[in-house]
Parts: structure tokens; C-alpha cells; sequence
């Protein structure tokens, strides 16, 4: 579970793009035998719902072809209303697959890793004795595939955690960390041009630091805070540090005299 870089208002804009553009785009031809889609993009859906057939058309899992059905269920070749909507149920209902005590099994069916690192947790072991407790809908939402913010993840655990202090600094520094790798990405990126030995080793070495970052986010899921916490911190000092090892890099070849060829006699 990777945290996407802010990187300013060029980035920014850059995204309200892409989401708009899938706002208004038609159904692909990907979607012509899912009646799921071809009958919600012209029904508007009651805002009790939850989410909205554009806020589906605008997330990872519509871009990655997961449809109505792999959440809700229901035939999508169904043509009929009845047969479509065949096992369909509100969260409230014990046999929806996205009730509370389904939710985690439903998202695992294609996040297995994340489903195994929450199964462990006392939050799981509280749904599934009915109580009320976190679920993936509580940090990634409705459409599962938004990441809270330190600050809504601070509103968010407080429902039921006095002091959530912990949760909000290690979410606060993984995000830092992964924002950082961003960046050092760019910088060893420039050197590749310039410098293409220390390019390949700075790479293999990146791909390390990428690798832990997905170790963390799998592994915050098991709300093991006080592991996560010096991870981060960790994973962020290494980027800092191979980013400015690349700035360094950058300088020392930038100084390097040019040696300009002699003029020929000819």
C-alpha cells in the first residue's frame, strides 16, 4: 500500500485531469458485456449508497478492470434486474459481502498479503466476535482505494482509541518516506546520462529502498505501530541519504574538466 507523493501544484492539477477525464469518458469497450456498468453509468445511484458510479469510474479498480461485482456481487451478464442483482445486499446485511465480518475476506480475494498482516490484528478478531472495530473500509473508504491523511487518520482511530498518537506519527513519516523516494528517484534519474556505472548500482540500490517501503505499508497493516514508527523513520534516512549522494555525484562530474579536441592539421 504505497502513499502517492505530493509534489505541488503541477502534480496536482495533473491528477484533477486524469480524474475528470475519466468522469466524462464513456464506457470502454471493456466494459460492453458488464451490465453492472452499462446500467449504473446511466442510473444515478441514491447518495445513501456511498459512492457513485463516477466516483467507481475514477478509481484504480475501474483503470484495473474490477468491476461491480468483485465487491457487491450479482451476475454482471445478467440483463434482468432480479438475476443482476442476485445476492446484492447493503453493508447492513450479515450476508452482504461488504458487511462488516465479509469485508476483509471480500478486499483479501485480490489483496491476499494485506488480508493475512490484518487477520493477525485485534481488530479482526472484533469483528469476527460482532463487535464494532476497524476494517478497510475505515482507513481506504467506500471505493477502497483512498489513503487517509495523518489528520483523518488521527479523527478516525480516536472513535475508538483515546490518545492515537502513535498511528498518526508513523502514518506522518511513512508518507514522508515514500514522498522522499519520489524525489530520490528524480535525482538518481539525472545521473543516468552522466554517470551510467553509478547509475546502475544507485538503481539496484533504490529498488531495495521501494521494496521495503511495500514491507511497511503490508505491515501496517498489522497496526504494529511501534515497529512501523522506526521503519519509516529508517527507510526515510536512507532516501535522504542515496539523494544526496546522487547531488553529490551530479557535482563531482559537472566539475570534471572537458578536454576539447585539437584542431586537426587537415
Amino acid at each position: 500500500m504505497t502513499i502517492a507523493p505530493r509534489n505541488g501544484g503541477s502534480v496536482m492539477l495533473l491528477r484533477i485531469a486524469v480524474i475528470i477525464s475519466y468522469l466524462v469518458a464513456p464506457a470502454s469497450a471493456a466494459w460492453e458485456d458488464n451490465h453492472c456498468v452499462q446500467c449504473h453509468e446511466a442510473e444515478k445511484l441514491p447518495v445513501s449508497l456511498g459512492h457513485s458510479f463516477e466516483d467507481w469510474r475514477a478509481s484504480s479498480h475501474a483503470r484495473g478492470g474490477v468491476g461491480c461485482e468483485k465487491c457487491h456481487g450479482g451476475d454482471p451478464a445478467a440483463r434482468g434486474e432480479e438475476q443482476a442483482h442476485r445476492g446484492v445486499g447493503p453493508a447492513s446485511d450479515p450476508k452482504s459481502k461488504i458487511h462488516a465480518s465479509r469485508l476483509a475476506s471480500t478486499c483479501g480475494a485480490c489483496h491476499p498479503k494485506e488480508l493475512e498482516a490484518y487477520d493477525s490484528t485485534a481488530h479482526a478478531r472484533q469483528v469476527a466476535d460482532q463487535q464494532a472495530a476497524a476494517t478497510c473500509f475505515t482507513c481506504h473508504g467506500s471505493m477502497a482505494t483512498s489513503l487517509p491523511t495523518p489528520a483523518d487518520l488521527q479523527a478516525r482511530c480516536a472513535v475508538c482509541h483515546e490518545k492515537p498518537v502513535k498511528a498518526q506519527a508513523a502514518l506522518t513519516v511513512l508518507a514522508a518516506a515514500n514522498n522522499q523516494l519520489y524525489r530520490t528517484r528524480r535525482a538518481v534519474d539525472a545521473l543516468k546520462a552522466v554517470d551510467e556505472e553509478w547509475y546502475r548500482g544507485a538503481v539496484e540500490r533504490f529498488h531495495k529502498l521501494e521494496e521495503t517501503s511495500r514491507q511497511i505499508s503490508l505491515e501496517w497493516h498489522t497496526f504494529a505501530m511501534e515497529r512501523v514508527l522506526p521503519e519509516s523513520r529508517n527507510l526515510l534516512k536512507l532516501g535522504q541519504l542515496l539523494s544526496e549522494e546522487a547531488r553529490l555525484q551530479m557535482e563531482i562530474q559537472r566539475s570534471k574538466p572537458t578536454h576539447a579536441t585539437p584542431p586537426s592539421d587537415h
